[in-house]
């Protein structure tokens, strides 16, 4: 936890006249003064509060870089900010500390002076020096046992454990696989499912037609519609059918459109230009395939 030191030297006047504190509030924030190591770094942050527009002095603070031979200012952050007629400081410093100590020793980060400023007048605020333990790495004396292996080796590393990845390469490969199924489906490119692929085939059927070979081509989506329907499909069936295949009702007035070129063609003799009606069975072929495939 941290420790919080409050009231730090509050003895400081109004660099004016007048008999009211300079500093209204001085903190300084530190963390446990115990459990460093080598190569460990410390937070402090001091906070304090100026009145009268009292300004801290940015060059009393201490210099980022080596303190003395065990200690290193690594960073140093100020924010600044109004706080009533004066100015609330915050500072940020992080030490690290390069001693080796053999054994549990009491070292101090040095303590310094912040210098507070208005007009040609300053004044000094004493931030304390701040003790603390440092650990050693290991013991001074390495003690072997008769056959000359240390008493205490080092603790082996656990293993790694790898069911983990195993496990979730192979989750993700059956989504991936179920994935592909599901647009095999879809699109139906599964052979053991001829009914998602009827419009397909009579698409690449009609594709190969002439504009002369409209008889085929009638043929040809009149098979199609039988094999989705699972029997003869006629015109005045399309109310079941539709009952059985709700998504094709959007295509009626096509569906109308071409039962009734079928009849015309095939029992009244009689028929749209070839070219244009081919073109139309493919368009009507095209957008049952978009239903088939789900796309639609």
């Amino acid at each position: 936890m941290r420790t919080l030191l409050t009231g730090i030297l509050l003895s400081l006047m109004l660099l004016g006249c007048s008999d009211r504190p300079a500093v209204s509030d001085v903190e300084l924030l530190t963390p446990r003064p115990f459990g460093y190591v080598i190569g460990d770094e410390i937070q402090h942050r001091i906070r304090v509060e100026t009145r009268n527009g009292v300004k801290l002095q940015a060059g009393s603070l201490p210099r980022q870089g080596a303190l003395n031979r065990w200690l290193n200012l690594n960073d140093i952050k100020v924010e600044e900010s109004r706080a009533g007629g004066g100015f609330r400081y915050t500072i940020d410093l992080t030490y690290q500390v390069f001693y080796a100590p053999n054994e549990v020793k009491m070292l101090t980060i040095p303590g310094f002076n912040l210098v507070l400023g208005q007009g040609d007048k300053t004044a000094e605020q004493a931030v304390p020096a701040w003790p603390f333990t440092l650990s050693p790495l290991r013991e001074l004396a390495v003690r072997m046992d008769d056959t000359g292996e240390y008493k205490r080796p080092d603790a082996l590393p656990p293993a790694l454990r790898t069911d983990g990845p195993v496990l979730g390469l192979l989750v993700a490969g059956l989504i991936a696989l179920a994935s592909g199924a599901a647009l095999a489906y879809l699109y139906g490119y599964l052979p053991g499912l001829p009914r998602r692929s009827i419009f397909k085939r009579a698409g690449g059927k009609l594709a190969r037609l002439s504009g002369q070979e409209l008889e085929q081509g009638l043929t040809v989506f009149h098979e199609a519609l039988n094999a989705l329907n699972r029997q003869p499909l006629f015109k005045h069936k399309l109310a079941g059918f539709y009952r059985q295949h709700p998504q094709y009702r959007q295509l009626g007035d096509q569906l109308d459109w071409f039962f009734n070129c079928s009849n015309r063609y095939f029992f009244a003799g009689e028929a749209e230009p070839g070219p244009e009606a081919l073109g139309r069975l493919r368009k009507l072929c095209a957008a049952c395939r978009e239903i088939e495939r789900g796309s639609r």
